[in-house]
């Protein structure tokens, strides 16, 4: 058993791995797309590029089906035993529901900016550009390809994907800085941005599925009686949690913009990029936790999961002490170094960020853990309890306090959310794996006989 977490610990760290040197090119090559943005484009009107391509993703986030959890739950068995055509149909499932919310998203976002784009701070001028720029949600849903990578556990795929999308934002806001180009070529670009990354995405999806046997599928399949029970409530209700995680991390700046401007708002995104980025590694591991979690659920390894569980704590607490030295030395400077500007109370800024997303790390192992153990209402519960809170939070911390009243608004949200995911972990872990692991009876493998069989 302790091999097994000891080996799910290896396996998790190292596919993080790969989304980690994904995420920090991207991270890297942000200081230096953005602070092209902001010198072409002026601290304004970069707000309101922030504020569009905000609004887009906490629209597509809001109504993206999390296909790669259903994918991940209903096809790992019928895909590790070789049922290819069970695999077949869920993931037909899969893909629908991601185009299925790509197209549902586009009319909801295109409705948004003509109804309230004036109220979020948008030019009059500027709201045609921003009603195109949301035909890019049509195409920014692509997990069923990020599932398909983490059954075969290529996770340097995403890697790809990510890099993909990244020489296409940073080449092309480096050309807007060097001709001069205005808003609508930048809303541009980060639309290029996205078609690249679902293109790349959907065809190493492909590739995948006909490298590990050459499984093909009818899109339009219908899953048959048996094949996935349940499909409907489980991918609703892992998506309602991330559409209220959306809330949480999206519309804080939509609301941050409409109560002090597009200046103020993108001082807010920039300086919570930079609280997130600081943060990004350890928050990477959750879709690496899902598979290895899976795999000791179906092997009933409790305690396996317990051992494991505590172990990424651990890890996570030290990480977070080493992230608020980086935050206390670098954040000011690097929030100064994007924005071209020097924003007094940067550092508290930053480091109110910062807090909020070290709280958010506290729910990596728990979220997948809740979701995997079949208590994911759990989890959605009480993203509905935060988000109720949050709203008029943040709203009322934010004409108090301005910026540092919306960000201290994130830290108060964070706190109730790992409160209230931490209980029910505590409860069964106190039910299925109460105290230490038993011992293992002495066996000819764990003595080092020959012949010994795992059992």
């Amino acid at each position: 058993m302790a091999t097994e977490s000891g080996d799910a610990l290896k396996r998790i760290f190292g596919n993080t791995g790969f989304l980690i040197a994904g995420r920090a090119t991207n991270a890297i090559c942000s200081f230096l797309y953005i602070a092209w943005a902001v010198r072409a484009l002026g601290l304004s009107r970069f707000g309101v590029l922030m504020l569009v391509t905000t609004f887009g993703t906490a629209i597509s986030t809001a109504t993206h089906l999390q296909s790669w959890q259903p994918l991940l739950h209903y096809g790992t068995d019928p895909f590790t035993n070789g049922r290819r055509a069970q695999f077949s149909r869920v993931l037909a499932f899969c893909v629908r529901a991601d185009y299925l919310s790509g197209g549902v998203g586009w009319v909801v976002g295109t409705l948004g900016v003509a109804l309230f784009g004036t109220a979020m701070g948008w030019p009059a001028a500027d709201q045609g550009a921003a009603m195109v720029y949301m035909t890019t949600i049509a195409f920014m849903n692509f997990s069923w390809s990020a599932g398909v990578f983490r059954l075969c556990n290529s996770f340097w795929l995403n890697m790809l994907v990510d890099l993909s999308g990244t020489i296409v934002r940073t080449v092309g806001s480096g050309l807007g800085f060097m001709y001069h180009m205005g808003l609508d070529y930048y809303l541009l670009v980060w639309s290029m941005t996205q078609l690249i990354m679902f293109l790349t995405s959907t065809g190493l999806g492909l590739l995948q599925l006909r490298l590990a046997g050459g499984i093909r599928f009818n899109p339009f399949a219908r899953l048959a009686e048996g094949d996935a029970p349940g499909i409907w409530r489980f991918t609703l209700s892992t998506s309602g949690n991330h559409v209220l995680s959306s809330v949480f991390n999206q519309f804080g700046t939509l609301l941050v913009g409409g109560l002090l401007g597009p200046a103020d708002a993108a001082v807010y995104r920039v300086s919570r990029q930079i609280g997130e980025g600081i943060a990004k590694p350890a928050q990477l591991m959750v879709p690496a936790l899902y598979p290895e979690f899976i795999r000791l659920r179906d092997k009933q390894d409790w305690y396996g999961i317990k051992r494991v569980t505590v172990q990424l704590f651990l890890t996570i607490g030290g990480f977070s002490v080493a992230l608020m030295g980086v935050a206390m030395l670098m954040g000011n400077i690097l929030l100064t170094w994007m924005l071209h500007v020097h924003w007094h109370g940067g550092r508290h800024l930053i480091m109110l960020m910062l807090g909020s997303a070290v709280l958010g790390l506290g729910i990596v192992p728990l979220e997948p853990l809740l979701t995997v153990i079949g208590q994911v209402s759990r989890v959605l519960r009480a993203r509905i309890i935060v988000t109720l809170t949050y709203l008029p939070l943040v709203y009322g911390m934010t004409r108090l306090w301005r910026l540092e009243g919306a960000a201290a608004a994130g830290v108060v949200a964070g706190l109730i959310m790992f409160g209230i995911c931490l209980r029910p972990v505590l409860a069964w872990f106190g039910q299925m794996a109460p105290g230490r692991a038993p011992a293992q009876p002495a066996t000819a493998e764990t003595q080092g006989g020959e012949g010994g069989t795992r059992t």
